[in-house]
């Protein structure tokens, strides 16, 4: 974990040390002018690698109810519809990982007959499904990094992802200048990311990342 601040001291040393976002006064110093784009850039650079890989994961421990067999993301309207609504960021939601009993058993899997996949984030169960679930099912959902906004805001992406960000980062920032030097130098670093971003999903480093424990479910009774 780094603050968006160490992010771009970062840049400002390697990928972007020769550009004008850099103090050439004060090396590994993001000129003030040109922190907002960075930080835009960051964000940009943040909600692809959380979308492409499960690095941010929540839990929401369910009630389940022999009466209801549909369970719903309703996210056209920024709600979460488990049993009662539950606002949350809809833009941050990716989708659902896993539904798993008590045992810890995932039951959500394509060839699954007894639950069936209506869009990515609604949910048909069967009778006989939701008795194996019952009395509570834990839902492991998938949402991006939170923005950034203040440059002492954390990242919250593991270290072996560091400097794919920083990778990124450097390539979308480069890649929106002109001429072909700096359309090759950005080409370079995409394709370092890349490379980085494969071995990540090779090794499956990413996937073991802390998850975040939803408990407002509980707080509200309905655990």
């Amino acid at each position: 974990m780094i603050s968006f601040s160490i992010l771009c001291e970062k840049l400002a040393r390697s990928e972007l040390k020769n550009m004008s976002a850099v103090d050439d006064t004060n090396l590994g110093e993001i000129r003030p002018d040109y922190l907002d784009t960075v930080r835009t850039l960051a964000n940009e650079a943040l909600k692809t690698i959380t979308t492409k890989l499960p690095v941010i994961k929540r839990d929401f421990m369910v009630t389940m109810a022999e009466s209801q067999l549909v369970y719903t993301f309703e996210d056209a309207t920024g709600k979460i519809v488990l049993n009662d609504t539950y606002a949350f960021d809809a833009d941050e939601f990716v989708k659902v990982l896993g539904i798993y009993d008590s045992k810890n058993f995932n039951h959500l899997v394509n060839t699954n007959r007894h639950i069936r996949t209506v869009r990515y984030n609604r949910f048909v169960m069967t009778p006989e499904k939701i008795k194996e679930l019952m009395p509570t099912a834990r839902f492991e959902c998938q949402f991006i990094h939170p923005e950034i906004l203040d440059e002492d805001d954390l990242i919250n992406i593991p270290p072996n992802l560091e400097t794919a960000l920083q990778l990124l980062v450097a390539s979308l920032y480069i890649g929106q200048m002109n001429g072909p030097e700096h359309s090759a130098k950005g080409d370079s670093y995409y394709a370092a990311y890349l490379r980085h971003i494969g071995e990540d999903e090779l090794k499956d480093t990413s996937s073991v990342s802390e998850i975040d424990q939803d408990t407002r479910f509980s707080d509200r009774g309905f655990v």
